[in-house]
């Protein structure tokens, strides 16, 4: 390692220093003044951009755009789904009657948020604080519209909440739901009672019973509330024409506990697709921040033919970072960092970090174990400083050293990030331990001993929520014919949550998805194909990071 030719960096590194949390919501220190732009950024903050879905992984920057358009001045309302009602709705017997018969609930999920959005925003743009100005809100609403026969409808659902659009959110859904319950009361209301006192009553009900019972629901839970919500939406759209102002409404924390799993993913679902409705306000952009994994489970627990990714494309602001920008990241901080203790230079990264790893410039080095996500440049470079205190400089060794506590920090998020996707993904990791190689083939993965190893691990204990592996780790046990899905079920999990790059054929280079292509069937995969794990996990599980076949 050969020492620069003059320290540039002038001050001494103290212990505890560190360049920001690796989590926005405790990032104030340093997220609003070493603020970077990436260009999703700018599509969240414009209008006329269709994109509503911050999409990205954990630690990719959702809640630092959020909190970057909460300090812009602009209007705006944060909904925070644990402070929202929703277990209201989770724990009505009316409606977990009707999701134990098989009624389609996401109607009804699709109203819910439609109605709620529509409540915050008129709070929203009118300042509406009382009753009194609930009403009178109402009253302007009614003089402009009621003389246009199409807007009866939609005028006449408005006139039920006249008094309320004050009212809080979790009054909102409950208020709500409790007019959808006392319908389903009046409808099935000896069946509902028999659900609650009796101990699985539905599975006593006949199916032509029960279908008898979800025809009833579909004269309560319908279209129509939807088309009267549509009328409001355009009511309101109408009513905002020539408004210059733009209105926010930013929905954060959708990966947290904020309703029981039996709905949770079907109220999400409801929620992306009630989103484009409210395109035809132009001066309203609403915001939801979604974890991939999150979406990846909305899609495995509603999935049927009526939810289509693709027709959502559009309205999906995908969250990448290049290498230039993290370096920004990186860089603005140590700036800052040592600006507020040495006044008189600037100090960089180059300044702090001035060996290189081996041949490979550190930062390369550094970034190379990332997912190129700002959390985890972030945590490499605070574990390095953490083991330079008392030091001016951080060297390779100390680099080296850090990696393997971040490295063990990242394999510990990652199985967090994916474990209501993925439950059994910690297995499949120390599956990889035992393969005891960073580059694997198809068939060294299929080794009939190992494998059958990781199947009854899997397979015989009880199945967490959904997972996917379960079912076929069973199937591999039963039979050897059903190995190779296994397998190849692993490896589309293992390329999915980018803790390897696959290899389709000994021409092409090693993908990753956060990088290249995000899934790969596993039915599409060759059997020649070989995986390479991700330079970030080599350290935490054991794995020799010069193993390059």
């Amino acid at each position: 390692m050969p020492k620069p030719a003059k320290r540039s960096n002038p001050v001494l590194l103290a212990k505890g220093m560190n360049i920001g949390s690796i989590s926005a919501e405790t990032d104030d220190d340093f997220l609003f003044e070493c603020f970077v732009h990436n260009p999703a950024v700018e599509t969240a903050s414009r209008m006329q951009a269709p994109g509503m879905v911050l999409s990205g992984r954990t630690g990719s920057g959702k809640t630092a755009i959020i909190r970057h358009i909460e300090r812009s001045g602009h209007p705006h309302v944060t909904i925070d789904p644990n402070e929202m009602s929703l277990s209201y709705v989770s724990n009505s017997d009316a409606l977990r009657f009707l999701q134990a018969i098989g009624a389609d609930l996401d109607l009804l999920f699709l109203a819910l948020w439609k109605h709620v959005l529509c409540i915050e925003f008129i709070r929203l743009k009118y300042k509406v604080a009382d009753e009194d100005g609930s009403r009178s809100i109402f009253g302007r609403l009614w003089d402009r519209f009621s003389a246009d026969d199409r807007k009866k409808r939609s005028l006449k659902y408005l006139k039920e909440w006249e008094g309320k659009f004050w009212i809080t959110m979790d009054q909102n859904i409950k208020e709500i739901t409790e007019k959808y319950e006392s319908k389903l009361q009046a409808e099935m209301g000896a069946d509902i009672e028999k659900f609650k006192t009796r101990g699985q009553y539905e599975k006593q009900l006949s199916t032509e019973k029960k279908s008898e019972l979800v025809a009833r629901a579909k004269k309560i839970v319908n279209a129509e509330q939807l088309a009267e919500l549509a009328g409001v939406i355009d009511m309101i759209a109408d009513s905002s024409e020539g408004d210059l102002t733009k209105y926010f409404i930013l929905i954060d924390k959708m990966d947290e506990r904020w309703v029981d799993v039996s709905i949770r993913f079907h109220l999400t679902r409801a929620l992306i697709e009630s989103l484009k409705a409210f395109r035809k306000i132009r001066n309203l952009k609403i915001l939801l921040a979604l974890r991939t994994d999150i979406l990846e489970r909305v899609v495995q627990e509603t999935g049927d033919l009526t939810f289509q990714r693709e027709k959502f494309d559009e309205y999906f602001i995908r969250l990448l970072w290049e290498p230039g920008e993290l370096k920004d990241v990186v860089q603005k901080r140590v700036r800052l960092l040592f600006r507020r203790q040495y006044t008189g230079g600037e100090v960089s990264f180059e300044d702090v970090f001035p060996y290189n790893v081996g041949r490979i410039d550190p930062f390369v080095y550094m970034l190379e174990r990332t997912l190129l996500r700002p959390r985890d440049i972030i945590a490499f470079v605070n574990e390095a400083l953490k083991l330079a205190s008392g030091q001016y400089e951080v060297t390779s060794t100390q680099i080296r050293e850090a990696e393997g506590a971040y490295s063990a920090g990242r394999r510990q998020a990652l199985e967090q990030e994916w474990k209501t996707t993925f439950p059994t993904l910690p297995k499949v990791l120390d599956h990889l331990t035992k393969m005891r190689r960073t580059v694997i083939s198809l068939e060294e993965l299929s080794e009939r001993e190992q494998i059958e190893d990781l199947a009854l691990k899997i397979g015989t204990e009880k199945q967490i929520d959904f997972d996917p592996l379960h079912p076929l780790a069973v199937a591999a046990i039963e039979s050897p014919n059903n190995i190779s899905t296994f397998v190849r079920t692993i490896v589309e999990i293992l390329y999915r949550v980018a803790a390897v790059g696959i290899k389709l054929s000994p021409t092409q280079r090693y993908s990753y998805s956060h990088i290249d292509q995000p899934y790969f069937a596993a039915s599409s995969l060759p059997d020649d194909l070989k995986i390479r794990v991700h330079p970030m996990l080599l350290r935490a599980l054991s794995l020799d990071p010069h193993d390059r076949q």
